[in-house]
């Protein structure tokens, strides 16, 4: 055993427990975040993500709608987010501390999750900017009630292939929530569903990001184009010049 290592720390370490949930933290975004096994660990080509919100809202891309009925964000102008599976927050809380005049609403499905993300926004001060809500993608939304249309869908899902996590570091498969990581037969049927409600609900923002797999380029924008014909879409790549991000403008 390794000085200064503990017998707890080094079972888990043997036991192939991810270091950023032994120690209960991470670094992202220049940020710490509270980590437990009931959220996925984050990953660097996830801060594209942020980068890409940021980008938008600096370039006069989008203006804020004003459109939550929530008196908490009644105001002039506001720029309004919605992160879809947040997890412990990190994206949310990214966003919110790079722009305090943004207001946002954060889901995941599990409670357990969003317990660790409201831990993580109140450590970073931001917690007056978001709303946690459990939700399984948009069903907990009504567009004539509580909740209307945001400028901006940030969506970071499971897109892992339901056969490829018998195959993946042993260190991910079965340490990290499967929910946040299956993303069934060919990696894309949790954004089918988020498309399928998008539409159903006429439930459209002003652009969607969405983080995807590096093998999906070509499905994210055949799928893109199957469900919203009258928009544009582009497939951004990482700085490792890999496939990594869907964006989505909508016509509204």
């Amino acid at each position: 055993m390794k000085k200064g290592t503990t017998l707890r720390g080094e079972i888990q370490r043997l036991q192939g427990v991810p270091k950023q949930y032994q120690q209960g933290w991470t670094e992202w975004y220049k940020l710490r975040f509270k980590l437990t096994p009931d959220v996925l660990v984050p990953r660097p080509e996830t801060e594209l993500l942020v980068d890409e919100v940021l980008h938008l809202s600096s370039s006069n891309l989008i203006g804020g709608s004003n459109t939550l009925v929530d008196s908490r964000f009644r105001g002039n102008d506001l720029l309004t987010i919605l992160d879809i599976g947040t997890g412990a927050g990190c994206i949310a809380i990214s966003i919110a501390k790079s722009l305090p005049e943004a207001r946002i609403i954060a889901t995941d499905i599990s409670p357990k999750a969003l317990e660790v993300a409201m831990k993580n926004a109140k450590f970073h001060n931001v917690e007056d900017q978001i709303i946690f809500l459990q939700s399984d993608l948009l069903l907990a939304f009504n567009p004539r009630g509580f909740h209307t249309k945001p400028d901006i869908i940030v969506a970071n899902l499971p897109y892992i292939p339901t056969a490829r996590l018998l195959l993946i570091d042993p260190m991910v498969s079965e340490q990290e929530p499967r929910v946040a990581l299956d993303g069934g037969k060919d990696g894309f049927e949790v954004y089918r569903r988020l498309f399928a409600q998008m539409r159903d609900k006429n439930f459209f923002p002003k652009y969607l990001i969405a983080e995807i797999d590096e093998d999906q380029g070509e499905i994210a924008l055949l799928e893109a184009k199957k469900y919203f014909p009258s928009c544009s879409w582009e497939v951004k790549k990482d700085l490792a010049k890999k496939d990594r991000i869907l964006l989505i403008k909508f016509s509204v």
